[in-house]
């Protein structure tokens, strides 16, 4: 049996403040795009830019801002922000979340000067000495908490998340499995024809509400504090190195990387594979585009792209300049012959 819940058009109106237009009683069961959504799907327009593919979907609802150029007898409901509801209307119709059960499982092992009131602890999970997973947050199957490591209250970690010692996490953070925090920076000296550890006695702070993707590893700083700001959201496959700070409200988009003592001010976004070196300051409000490399400091508010990153719009004039390359290179070994064959007149005539 399909665990997969259902509501009325007029109901999901209603928990998203829009107005029905058409047939308020049908049943809606799935979210799905416009291409793809059949009588029982919502679908949304989110500019008008879609106007062609939802005057051909099949989908039961539309979300709309303007239902003006829709036949009369489509159903719609009209919201102020069609891509914020969809957000909402995602929520309601999601299936049950997955929960960890209440309490600690008899295969979990916590260390008894571990404070873990009101967790969940699920199976096969550590907890080490000294530390403390607050109330309501949920431990999967597997998951690692190092000694003295703190996590804060309705946080999720999912399995196999690994946690390391003295790292200390905000409240309502989301770590998606296999997920690493903590885990030595990378730091060698090359003396004498090898390459000595350089010890990693820093720690990692996540703030507040951050959420951070599968497979992504967040390296503990040399000495001080790696820094996750609060509200940021990181990707599947990212690696943050040591002493790295991110402001608050990023995006970092999977596979990205952030080099030793690099920052990233806040509200600013990583778009995927971009990069930046070590030891370089990134202000707020900042854009770097996808497979960009930041090589120098940027400013506040700029949008780059790249390798090196630069100012995007005179990389798109680079790049339609390169364009037209081989007809200049074509057109510049004609000047060549030309000079060559004057060059041969001036001196018969001498």
């Amino acid at each position: 049996m399909s665990d997969q819940p259902s509501i009325t058009v007029a109901e999901l109106a209603g928990r998203l403040g829009g107005t029905v237009k058409g047939d308020g009683a049908r049943l809606i069961r799935e979210i799905a795009t416009l291409e793809r959504a059949g009588e029982s799907g919502v679908s949304w327009v989110g500019s008008p830019d879609f106007l062609d593919q939802a005057l051909c979907s099949e989908a039961g609802v539309l979300l709309v801002q303007d239902d003006s150029a829709l036949p009369a007898d489509r159903t719609v409901i009209v919201v102020s922000d069609p891509d914020a509801a969809i957000c909402e209307a995602l929520a309601c119709l999601a299936p049950p979340v997955n929960k960890v059960e209440p309490g600690i499982h008899p295969t979990a092992v916590v260390s008894p000067d571990a404070v873990v009131t009101g967790a969940a602890i699920g199976a096969h999970a550590f907890v080490g000495t000294e530390a403390t997973v607050g109330s309501g947050t949920q431990l999967f199957p597997g998951t690692y908490v190092g000694p003295r490591a703190r996590i804060g209250a309705d946080c999720k970690l999912w399995p196999n998340v690994v946690v390391r010692e003295r790292v200390t996490i905000g409240d309502r953070v989301v770590i998606h499995p296999n997920a690493t925090i903590g885990a030595d920076g990378f730091g060698y000296l090359q003396r004498d024809g090898e390459n000595r550890k350089i010890p990693q006695i820093g720690t990692v702070v996540i703030e507040d509400d951050v959420e951070i993707g599968a497979n992504t590893a967040i390296d503990r700083a040399r000495s001080g504090v790696t820094r996750i700001g609060r509200g940021t959201k990181i990707d599947n496959l990212v690696q943050i190195g040591h002493n790295v700070d991110v402001g608050e409200h990023c995006i970092i988009v999977s596979g990205s990387a952030m080099g030793g003592s690099s920052s990233l001010g806040h509200h600013s976004v990583m778009a995927g594979h971009a990069g930046i070196s070590d030891h370089r300051k990134v202000g707020d409000y900042v854009q770097v585009a996808a497979k960009s490399t930041v090589m120098k400091d940027l400013k506040d508010g700029e949008t780059v792209r790249g390798i090196p990153a630069r100012d995007a719009r005179r990389f798109l004039r680079e790049q339609a300049s390169l364009a037209k390359l081989p007809e200049w290179m074509q057109r510049l070994r004609g000047m060549e012959k030309r000079i060559e064959q004057l060059e041969r007149m001036l001196k018969k005539e001498d």
